[in-house]
């Protein structure tokens, strides 16, 4: 099956390793780039008395480079490929909650039920969802958010956008609610050509942002993990 990935680069070489592997043939549009903020990044790294450090990316453990001193400081992570990045890091202590913001929330309820709430860390990128930071107000954990890294739209012009489509890809996936709605902007024209193809979420949410008329050739992830998607395949 040829598949439409629009991650961003470095994330949709991995993602494309992965379905050669089962088969199918990769088409890369990538429509966002990860620009790091140096200034966030900073004053992570400086960051004192905090019990844990959070990620949902493996982006932000990119942007902060390096553990440093946070080192000895566990790390909750969302997805294995996040706590294998913050390992590579020097991270001496993580742990993976296999699913999504809400999991990781769960986690750290288990892990800190029986003492106060301790201050947290959470390196983050923007855009992002907000069910983790709203899961621990709710839960009346302090949370000191950084954000690291930003998304940013690349040019794509007509010319590739053409060559993507004439590839004629079978499916696309879709891993965030930004990227899908910026792909549905940008492919419009492209879309109302090719009518068999699929369109592949990580999560409810982000086929919500699918265009109603498309909404009957969409399909999520039971779980938001990439595994879970490519089962979808």
């Amino acid at each position: 099956m040829r598949i439409l990935v629009t991650r961003p680069e470095q994330s949709a070489v991995r993602t494309g390793e992965r379905l050669k592997a089962l088969g199918h043939e990769p088409i890369f549009l990538p429509l966002f780039a990860a620009e790091h903020d140096p200034e966030g990044v900073a004053r992570a790294r400086a960051s004192k008395d905090v019990a844990a450090v959070l990620v949902t990316s493996a982006e932000a453990v990119r942007a902060l480079g390096s553990a440093g001193e946070l080192a000895e400081t566990p790390l909750f992570a969302v997805g294995k490929t996040t706590a294998k990045a913050a390992e590579s890091a020097g991270f001496s202590h993580v742990e993976t909650a296999d699913g999504d913001g809400a999991a990781l929330a769960a986690a750290l309820r288990e892990r800190f039920a029986n003492e106060p709430k301790p201050m947290l860390l959470y390196l983050a990128g923007e855009p992002r969802s907000p069910r983790l930071e709203q899961e621990l107000a709710a839960a009346r954990f302090p949370v000191k958010v950084i954000v690291c890294y930003r998304m940013k739209p690349i040019d794509v012009t007509g010319d590739i956008l053409q060559a993507a489509f004439q590839q004629q890809p079978e499916a696309v996936l879709l891993y965030s609610a930004e990227t899908a709605r910026r792909f549905f902007e940008l492919g419009e024209s492209f879309l109302k050509e090719t009518r068999d193809i699929k369109f592949l979420c990580l999560s409810p949410a982000i086929a919500a942002a699918v265009p109603a008329a498309m909404r009957g050739r969409t399909k999520s992830a039971v779980r938001p993990h990439e595994s879970s998607l490519f089962e979808l395949l």
